[in-house]
């Protein structure tokens, strides 16, 4: 008779493997994804070194789980803003923000999804998750010019270009040792904001309209 797992079995193994995934992410988030030795992700879960491997085949392994996970939450965020009912400019300006600001506020996270060095698996799915990223600003492109609220331009190239500036932009402020992220990271968004608008033809927004844009941003 062929053995199956109990339900509290099933349960205990799937409460270790989120423990293993989330002290995977907690280190990821303190020093990039070379902070996540198996040996260290172990002793944080609480669990032998040898139990990390009956999960996950390799630290690869692993680090992929981690990418596709805060990637897949990250766009999830993003996707429904971008569905809403609010005018096309309105919920470009909120993706744009909330994607800028989150990767302010989770700097060392951020860093190591965008630009950390990584390995062909890991550069594939930051690909993808770029890919993705693209598709999200050209649906609310898409609506935008539909509607008359934006001039006509390719959405897929332009939702491209932007997909590409951000991270780009970003780089550099999120790098560890830079210190730009200290001195006004507010800022920082705002000029990722503005250039983006106008790379797609949308006049920037004001002072007041910046506060107000902030305060409503996730």
């Amino acid at each position: 008779m062929a053995y199956r797992q109990t339900d509290k079995v099933s349960a205990r193994l799937a409460d270790t493997r989120r423990s293993i995934l989330d002290a995977a992410r907690d280190l990821v988030s303190e020093g990039g994804f070379a902070a996540a030795q198996v040996s260290e992700v172990a002793r944080r879960a609480g669990v032998a070194t040898g139990t990390i491997y009956r999960y996950f085949s390799s630290k690869e392994e692993l680090c992929r789980q981690i990418f596709r996970e805060v990637s897949s939450q990250e766009m999830g965020l993003l996707a429904t803003i971008a569905s809403g009912d609010e005018p096309a400019r309105t919920r470009l300006v909120k993706v744009l923000r909330t994607f800028a600001g989150r990767a302010v506020k989770g700097r060392r996270l951020a860093y190591a999804l965008l630009a950390e060095p990584v390995d062909a698996n890991l550069a594939e799915e930051r690909a993808f998750f770029r890919r993705t990223h693209a598709e999200i600003f050209s649906r609310i492109l898409e609506d935008g010019i539909e509607a008359g609220e934006l001039p006509p331009m390719n959405a897929k190239i332009a939702a491209a270009c932007i997909a590409g500036a951000i991270p780009t932009a970003l780089i550099g402020p999120l790098a560890p040792q830079s210190q730009d992220l200290d001195k006004d990271p507010e800022r920082i968004v705002d000029e990722i904001v503005a250039f983006c608008l106008a790379g797609v033809g949308v006049a920037q927004p004001d002072r007041k309209a910046r506060k107000i844009e902030r305060r409503a941003t996730v």
